[in-house]
């Protein structure tokens, strides 16, 4: 393992954590289903903290990209995603989010100098998910949007192997914590979008949403209630 001032750093925050949590090794290794040595070892940096280790943190309620990376969650007030819920069926609710994602990007289109740097990484970054070839795979899609086509100068500038960087990217492995430090410094992504926490798309478009104006935002929502008469 690369033990970097980075992941020593990630490792502190984790041992703050607990303690703010007024938890011991043995009280947060219990909480995240781990055995003692095993937390243990991950808090002290001698065992690499993996993808599956980081969601049982996250499904304890630790905010792992402010564990991670030290950036505090966005305040968002998920006004899309709570609209699109009230479909009820999951494959409508995947309907509606296509097309309100095309919609939504359609009006960035025509006001792209309105927007900060962070909104038009995101922006970049929902055009790729929306694209049927990278939906389902976030480094996929950070290809993409970076215009980069060989898997090696991505695996290279993450520091890992070409094979490790295609299991992750294929979905068969996710990325660990010194990959997920690596990925926000390289590209400026928040280590949670990785990992299969949330829908991407969904937290995507409440935060471009937030930044528009209050006119567009009555404009999509108009839109999204406009459509419950068609599906």
């Amino acid at each position: 393992m690369e033990y970097t001032e980075h992941y020593k750093a990630f490792c502190k925050r984790m041992s703050i954590y607990r303690k703010l949590m007024n938890y011991d090794q043995v009280a947060m290794a219990a909480r995240v289903g781990m055995t003692t040595p095993e937390y243990s070892n991950r808090e002290s940096g001698r065992s690499m903290v993996s993808g599956n280790d980081l969601k049982k943190l996250w499904d304890s309620g630790a905010d792992i990209d402010k564990l991670l990376v030290d950036v505090d969650e966005k305040p968002c007030g998920h006004m899309i995603s709570s609209t699109i819920d009230t479909f009820g069926d999951e494959s409508k609710k995947e309907y509606v989010r296509g097309v309100v994602s095309e919609h939504v990007l359609y009006m960035c289109e025509q006001k792209s100098d309105g927007f900060s740097d962070d909104m038009l990484k995101n922006i970049q970054l929902l055009r790729a998910i929306d694209k049927d070839s990278t939906k389902e795979s976030m480094l996929k899609c950070i290809r993409d949007v970076n215009g980069i086509t060989d898997q090696q100068v991505i695996s290279d500038n993450l520091g890992i192997s070409r094979y490790k960087y295609s299991k992750i990217e294929n979905n068969k492995e996710f990325p660990d914590a010194m990959v997920l430090i690596r990925l926000y410094q390289q590209y400026g992504y928040l280590p949670s979008m990785f990992l299969n926490l949330y829908d991407v798309r969904d937290r995507l478009l409440d935060y471009i949403f937030d930044s528009m104006s209050e006119k567009d935002q009555e404009i999509i929502l108009s839109f999204i209630n406009n459509l419950k008469k068609f599906v």
